[in-house]
C-alpha cells in the first residue's frame, strides 16, 4: 500500500478534457493507494475539481503568465498545510515551469518526476518538425506562419484541406482560404504566434501514452487506436491495442529525448505508403489513461511509485481490445462551495463527504 498524498493539476473536462482527473482515477481505484489527493487549479470553475468522490483538497493557485516565484510560493504555502509527497502536472504548458521548479520543489520535499526543460522545449509544436528531421521520423510537411496573408503561399505546395494549430494547443482542419483565415485569427488570438500550418494526412490515428524513469528507460507503455473522433479531432472512443509496432519509435523519441516522466505520442498510420507519422508529442498523461487501469497495466500508479524512489522491473503485457468511452457526467454539491473556493483559495471535500449523505452542503 502506498501512504503518500498527491497533487494533479489539469482536472477541466470540458470540450477538450485534461488528464488530470483521469490519473486521479487511476491511483485511487488501483487498491494500492492511501492517502490524499489534492488539486492545484487556476480557476475556480474547473470541472474536475467538483468530482468528490475522487478529490480530496483544492487550492488556487496563480495563473502561468503569473512570475513562477508566487508559485512556488504559494506552493510552500500549500505544503505546509497538506504535507505534500508527489506531483503530477498534467497540462503540456506547465510542464517546462515544474522541470525548472524540480531543484527547489525537492528541497521541500516534494518529488516530482518531469523531463529537463530543453526536453520540453524540443518536442514541443514549433520545434517538432525539426526534431523529426534529425531523428528520421516521419512527420507531417509543416510550416510556421506568423501572417494571414502567407496562407496561400503555403496552401498552394500543402493543398486543402489542411491542418491549422495553435503553438501550444488546439487544432483546426480547415477547407479553403476564407476558412484558413478565419481560424488563424482564432487561434493566434488564443494561443499567440507563430501558427503551425500543416497537410492533411488520411490514415488510421493510434496514441501511446509512454512512461520512462529517471534514466530515460521506458518502463511501460500502452497503445490505443481511435475509434471516435470529435470536431476538434480528440478521441472519444478508443481500443487498446499491441505496440510492438510502435516501440521501435517510442524507444528512438524517448533515447533522442532523454526523457523521464509521462509522455503522449500521437501517431498517424497510412496503411498505403507503409509509413507512421509522429502527428504531436505531449509531454503528459493522455486524457484517455483511466483506460491503462482496465487494461492491467497501471500508467499513473508506476508514475507515483516511480517519483517515491522505487526501481520498477518489467512489466506485464497490457490487455488489448479494451474500449473506452467519454460520457459526459454531472456533478452537484452546495453553491456555497464556489463561493468558498474563491474568497479563501481552498476547499476541503474529505469533511464533506463526512458529514452529509446527499447534496454536499458547507459544514
Amino acid at each position: 500500500m502506498i501512504h503518500a498524498n498527491i497533487v494533479c493539476t489539469g482536472l477541466d473536462s470540458t470540450e477538450n478534457p485534461y488528464p488530470g482527473l483521469s490519473v486521479l482515477r487511476s491511483i485511487k481505484e488501483s487498491g494500492e493507494f492511501s492517502g490524499k489527493t489534492i488539486v492545484l487549479t487556476y480557476d475556480s470553475l474547473c470541472t474536475g475539481l467538483y468530482q468528490h468522490n475522487f478529490v480530496d483538497e483544492v487550492y488556487l493557485v496563480p495563473y502561468p503568465s503569473e512570475p513562477e516565484e508566487y508559485l512556488l510560493s504559494r506552493i510552500a504555502e500549500i505544503h505546509k498545510k497538506a504535507k505534500i509527497d508527489v506531483m503530477i502536472p498534467c497540462l503540456d504548458s506547465e510542464i517546462a515551469t515544474y522541470a525548472r521548479l524540480k531543484p527547489r520543489l525537492k528541497n521541500l520535499g516534494i518529488k516530482v518526476l518531469v523531463p529537463r526543460e530543453a526536453a520540453v522545449k524540443v518536442r514541443s509544436k514549433i520545434f517538432l518538425s525539426e526534431f523529426c528531421k534529425e531523428n528520421e521520423i516521419e512527420y507531417p510537411k509543416s510550416f510556421l506562419i506568423n501572417d494571414p496573408n502567407e496562407i496561400e503561399k503555403y496552401a498552394a505546395e500543402l493543398h486543402y484541406p489542411l491542418m491549422l494549430k495553435g503553438s501550444i494547443i488546439d487544432t483546426a482542419k480547415v477547407e479553403d482560404s476564407a476558412e484558413a483565415r478565419v481560424f488563424f485569427h482564432r487561434l493566434a488570438n488564443e494561443w499567440g504566434l507563430p501558427l503551425i500550418i500543416q497537410e492533411h494526412l488520411d490514415g488510421e490515428e493510434y496514441d501511446v501514452a509512454v512512461l520512462a524513469d529517471q534514466e530515460s528507460q521506458i518502463v511501460a507503455k500502452v497503445a490505443m487506436r481511435k475509434i471516435g473522433i470529435t470536431k476538434m479531432g480528440k478521441a472519444f472512443a478508443g481500443v487498446t491495442v499491441e505496440s510492438k509496432e510502435f516501440d521501435a519509435l517510442a524507444e528512438k523519441v524517448v533515447k533522442a529525448l532523454q526523457w523521464q516522466g509521462p509522455l503522449e505520442l500521437e501517431l498517424m498510420k497510412n496503411s498505403d505508403l507503409n509509413k507512421t507519422y509522429i502527428i504531436e508529442i505531449n509531454a503528459r498523461f493522455p486524457s484517455w489513461i483511466y483506460t491503462t487501469l482496465g487494461s492491467k497495466l497501471n500508467l499513473p500508479l508506476l508514475n507515483l511509485k516511480l517519483a517515491l524512489g522505487e526501481t520498477l522491473g518489467p512489466q506485464p503485457d497490457y490487455k488489448t481490445g479494451v474500449m473506452f468511452t467519454r460520457i459526459v457526467d454531472d456533478s452537484y454539491c452546495d453553491f456555497s462551495y464556489l463561493a468558498q473556493l474563491n474568497l479563501k483559495g481552498e476547499l476541503d471535500w474529505t469533511g464533506a463527504k463526512l458529514k452529509h449523505k446527499t447534496l454536499l452542503e458547507v459544514p
